[in-house]
Parts: structure tokens; sequence; C-alpha cells
């Protein structure tokens, strides 16, 4: 009897270890990003890398992969989405593409600021959001900083709307963004984030619009003479993870990745807003001239955009609850 109680107990005590070492089995995210070492998306990632493997002891490791190695933003949704490719940190803009809800956030002069816009992206208008991104296997687990886009240009300070007249300004390829140029009176021309240092050197462009915290990474500030903070559409960093393999995680490491991303974002948030205030001096120091026009003719300007999108890639209802959230 001895024998059989002692066997018994060695037998229950080698499934247990087992049991604990399956559990402390070592799991690799990989978390690939489209911009430079030490750029914001990269901050941002690498912070989150950091935080879960302490929350985890290790049991989570999140290999970073920065520069566009595992492909542009699309082709990486999309090995999310599949499953060949656990996380991305990425724009938002690409996302319209697989929920065609996500338009709403592109639209000009839609928020106040940043503050606001994460007071928004935390109720109700996000959930929305997120459910859509959910059904296509795309879990959001927060939101970060990607700047305010402005206007540079080689000709002439952009003042007025009509500034823009006769300029070919540079823009991502998504309508909106398109559209939002075009509003104002410029030509929009689509290139490719990659080609566009070039296209502004030969001429074959006059001007760009983005964030200042990729304008000054891209050193375009070597070859423009003008920055107008027009801030005609606030940009948002999403922390992606498909959804299965989120699922498949024990429930104490799916809050750790929350609470770790918690965490992340909102140290990239203010990495952000600390790093873009430094980089306009730097622009300026090096030989930007930079202005702050008046918004309120923008505004009127590109309202238009709002109407050609509403009740087509989003509800009137959600643009209404997004313009009266405090």
């Amino acid at each position: 009897m001895t024998r059989f109680i002692s066997v018994t107990l060695l037998a229950a005590m080698l499934v247990v270890t087992a049991s604990g070492l399956a559990q402390a089995k070592t799991i690799t995210i990989r978390l690939p990003h489209c911009c430079a070492v030490d750029s914001h998306f990269d901050v941002g990632a690498t912070k989150f890398a950091e935080i879960l493997e302490e929350k985890t002891d290790g049991q989570l490791q999140v290999r970073v992969f920065p520069g566009g190695q595992l492909g542009q933003e699309t082709e990486v949704i999309q090995g999310v989405q599949n499953g060949i490719i656990e996380m991305t940190f990425i724009g938002h803009d690409p996302l319209a593409q697989f929920a065609p809800i996500t338009t709403l956030l592109s639209l000009p002069y839609l928020f106040r600021d940043h503050e606001h816009a994460f007071r928004v992206l935390d109720g109700p208008v996000g959930d929305a959001i997120e459910q859509q991104l959910a059904s296509k296997n795309l879990l959001v687990l927060g939101w970060g900083n990607n700047g305010a886009r402005v206007y540079t240009n080689s000709q002439r300070p952009i003042e007025r709307p009509e500034d823009l007249r006769g300029l070919k300004i540079r823009s991502p390829e998504n309508p909106v963004n398109l559209a939002i140029t075009k509003a104002m009176g410029g030509t929009a021309v689509a290139i490719p984030y990659g080609e566009v240092y070039t296209a502004l050197q030969q001429g074959t462009i006059d001007g760009q619009e983005n964030a200042v915290i990729n304008i000054y990474p891209a050193r375009l500030q070597e070859v423009q003479k003008y920055m107008s903070m027009t801030n005609h559409l606030l940009s948002f960093t999403v922390l992606v993870v498909n959804k299965r393999f989120f699922d498949s995680l024990s429930p104490d490491l799916q809050a750790a990745v929350r609470s770790a991303a918690a965490e992340a974002l909102e140290y990239q948030r203010r990495y952000v807003e600390e790093v873009t205030s430094d980089l306009i001096q730097k622009m300026e120091a090096e030989g930007v001239q930079v202005n702050w026009p008046d918004l309120e003719p923008f505004r009127k300007a590109t309202r238009s955009v709002h109407d050609g999108y509403i009740g087509k890639k989003f509800s009137r209802e959600l643009y209404e609850t997004l313009l009266q959230t405090p």
C-alpha cells in the first residue's frame, strides 16, 4: 500500500510539474512596425515589449521588427489577420481597408486635440470601431499618438487655404487625405512614403503633408523651406493583435497583455507630445520657416470632405456621437 501511495504521489507530482512547465513555456510574439529604430513607433513597440516581459516573468517575449522588415503596413495587417504574425503597431489609416468605419478618424478638423480624440476612442465611438475590427480578427489593444498633420513646401508659407493653389502636394494613398488637399485647392499627388524625399529634391512635387514627428526623421527639412502648422488631421497609432492568438492565452496572460499595452501607449502618447515641440525648434534652427495660420478658414474649406463620407463609411449617428463627446 505504501509503495502504491508513493508511486501514485510521484505520478501526481510529475503531472503537476509537467503542467507547470507547460504553463511556463515561453511564447514569442512578433511585432513589426513601419518605421526606423528609435522612431515613435519603435518607442511604443519596445516599451510594450519591456513591460510585457516584466509582467509575465519572461513567459511572453516580444520580438520587435522595425523598418518594415516583415512587409508594408497593409501586408502586415493581413498577416496579423491571418495569424501569420501575432501583433503589429501601425498608423490607423490602412485599417480603413479592413474596417471602413475607421475612415471616420481621418476626417479633417474632427477633434479639438489628441486629448479629446482619446476620450472619443475610450467611449462608444471607439467601441464601435474596435468591434468592426474584431469581427475581422483584428483586436485593438489601444491607441497611441501619431501626431497632427501639417503642410511643408518649397514655395511659400500657407496662411490661407488658397495658398495651396498651384502646389503639387504629396499625400498618402488614402482617399481622405487626397480629398483634404483638393478641398483646399492644392493638387494632391499620391506617392509612397519612401519616395517623398527624392520627389521633393527633384521638384516632382512642391510639398507634402505629414506629422512633424515623421517629417524630421525623414530629413525633409533639407528639401523644404516652409512648414505651416495647419494641424488639419490628427493621426493615431494602433496596437493590434490577432484575436484568435489573444483568445488562446490564459486569462492571466491576457490581462498582462492589456495592462502592458495601456502603460506603453500612455508612455508613447507623452513621448510624441514632448518630442514634437523639440523637433519644431530644430527645424527652425535648420532654416525652415514655420508659421501658425488661423485654422478657421481651413476648417470651412474642408467641411465638404465630412459630407462625402457620412452615411457611407459610417453612420450619421456615430458621427454625431463623436461631435457630442466632451
